[in-house]
């Protein structure tokens, strides 16, 4: 139990310690990506070793050793693809809501990492008493995305809902004047790297004149909000990967 908690612990502190030395130093260089670059290490390496571990078991079962196509079915490509998407949908929004997000939506995102990975620990526990490894890994995995990231999709959806003060000038602005509108004054230094997040500024300044526009309706006002439910699912995902990377080597050994 104490080895599980540790290391769902190890895979929340991490990757909050990398996105808060991301944010402290990019206000200071472009080098600061580098802690982006870690993160998406740790995202990739870990989802790469589930979907593998997962078509390694899998080839055993169906594919003859002496098949002439057994060199080319390794798994590899598929697990490549889907990590690299994994990375270049994630490591973005985590990168953008790291620098803007306030103090108790990063405290919700470490309770959703935190609760995640300890549901995957728990779980895989519960599946190693009868199934053979590693489906015990991979039949946790899926569950506890949606047990735990749906839950925390829909609580920073709530929070954020409510959070934003939205500035008196974007209401009487026209669609080409809200993009004038900085709702994050992050520090501006002309570089490519701020240049990609003025971007995203736009992007957020859009959304919440949308919503202006459409305060009488609801379900368009919801708009503004929709990609916090992917991301606190994708979030989860990634914890679970993380989680399961650690779990392999923690001590050395494949758990």
């Amino acid at each position: 139990m104490m080895r599980a908690v540790a290391i769902a612990a190890v895979g929340t502190l991490i990757p909050a310690l990398l996105l808060y030395l991301w944010k402290v130093s990019y206000g200071i260089t472009d080098l600061a990506i580098i802690w982006l670059l870690f993160i998406a290490a740790l995202i990739f390496l870990g989802n790469r070793l589930l979907v593998l571990q997962r078509w390694r078991a899998e080839r055993r079962l169906v594919l003859r050793e002496d098949s002439f196509v057994a060199p080319w079915m390794t798994g590899q490509l598929g697990a490549f693809l889907s990590s690299i998407l994994l990375v270049a949908v994630l490591i973005p929004a985590l990168a953008w809501h790291a620098l803007t997000m306030p103090a108790d939506v990063a405290g919700i995102l470490c309770a959703l990492s935190f609760a995640a990975g300890a549901m995957f620990q728990a779980l895989r526990s519960f599946f190693q008493r009868h199934l053979v490894p590693p489906f015990d890994r991979v039949f946790a995995s899926g569950p506890s995305t949606w047990l735990i990231g749906l839950p925390f999709a829909f609580i920073l959806f709530y929070v954020t809902w409510h959070a934003p003060d939205i500035p008196t000038e974007i209401r009487p602005a026209s669609f080409v004047d809200a993009l004038s509108i900085d709702l994050h004054q992050l520090p501006e230094r002309g570089s490519w790297l701020s240049q990609i997040f003025r971007l995203a500024s736009d992007f957020d300044s859009v959304k919440l004149w949308i919503v202006t526009q459409a305060d009488e309706y609801p379900e368009v006002a919801a708009f503004y909000n929709l990609d916090m439910v992917l991301f606190g699912l994708l979030t989860a995902r990634a914890s679970i990967v993380i989680t399961n990377f650690i779990d392999n080597h923690y001590d050395g050994k494949s758990a």
